[in-house]
């Protein structure tokens, strides 16, 4: 007989971290700098050299896997803030001349960002494009008329949005580019599981690909849909029986056909069979639906109804 086996977890002590000009997010180990708080500078070691973080947020424990293999060096002074604007200005100066070669080498490449790490070594180039390029010619290039080493670095296509920036449909920053540490897979199965318009139009993002929201709301979805009957399912209503013709899903409101005619929308505790469910209050019900009162819903009753 198999013998119960318990996973141990090694937990560490980490800090998440920042970085311009990718919004990329790190956990390094946080030993030595337990006390971090929210918005610091810190000086870090990187793949490209020593950087300047900005800590997210106070250290955590977290699992050990989720911490990066390069330290913390130090806290900033005003000399590595200086030098941190400097060079950022100085890489962007620089990205207008590579881009330039690129132009007169003819390459589909388009360049997004640019960064010198704090020890000046090299430039790091990121460039978004749709598929492989071939840039030996133009690296040789470089090589010869400037005088730093340049490494181009191909990022994908919401890489680019999370460097860049954009401004999605809700009016607020992608959420690549404010809190996601990493990409999932998005699936066109979890819009249809929220009920929402397969419309590509509506469901894709800025980069071309399916909105990173219909992923990090989908446990959401699912919990509170588990709480509400399915459309089409007969309820038991106050105003008598009916069939479910829609649902408001964050709101937990659910229309229903009414059997005499007419239609009806109550809050899910409402129906006969869900009153175990939480009814929220009458201010986060009026603030959800931009001011409206919940007596609306008699007069709206009233007004559909025959006569």
């Amino acid at each position: 007989m198999a013998e119960n086996a318990t996973m141990t977890i090694d937990m560490r002590l980490g800090v998440p971290l920042t970085f311009q000009p990718t919004n990329q997010v790190l956990y390094y180990d946080a030993k030595g700098f337990e006390d971090l708080r929210w918005g610091e500078p810190v000086v870090a070691e990187t793949r490209f050299g020593p950087q300047i973080g900005w800590v997210r947020r106070s250290p955590l424990l977290i699992s050990s896997a989720e911490i990066v293999p390069y330290r913390l060096l130090r806290r900033t002074n005003a000399e590595d803030i200086r030098r941190y604007y400097q060079l950022r200005n100085k890489a962007h100066q620089d990205m207008d001349f590579i881009r330039q070669k690129v132009r007169e080498h003819g390459l589909p490449m388009r360049l997004l960002e640019a960064e010198y790490p704090l020890d000046e070594n090299q430039l790091v180039v990121y460039f978004a494009a749709e598929g492989r390029v071939d840039f030996r010619a133009l690296v040789a290039d470089l090589k010869r008329c400037f005088p730093k080493r340049v490494m181009l670095f191909q990022i994908g296509a919401r890489d680019a949005i999370r460097t860049i920036g954009a401004i999605g449909p809700c009016g607020r920053p992608s959420c690549c580019s404010i809190f996601l540490r990493r990409f999932e897979s998005v699936t066109m199965k979890m819009a249809k599981e929220q009920m929402l318009d397969l419309n590509p139009s509506r469901l894709l993002g800025a980069c071309g690909k399916l909105k990173c929201c219909l992923r990090h709301e989908h446990e959401l979805y699912c919990e509170l849909l588990s709480k509400l009957p399915k459309v089409g399912q007969w309820v038991q209503t106050p105003k008598g029986r009916g069939q479910v013709t829609d649902l408001n899903v964050l709101l937990m409101r659910v229309t229903v056909s009414l059997e005499d005619g007419g239609f009806g929308t109550w809050h899910v505790s409402e129906l006969s069979g869900f009153e175990d469910q939480l009814r929220p209050c009458d201010g986060c019900i009026k603030g959800m639906m931009g001011g409206e009162s919940e007596q609306n819903d008699s007069v709206f009753q009233s007004e559909i109804s025959p006569d």
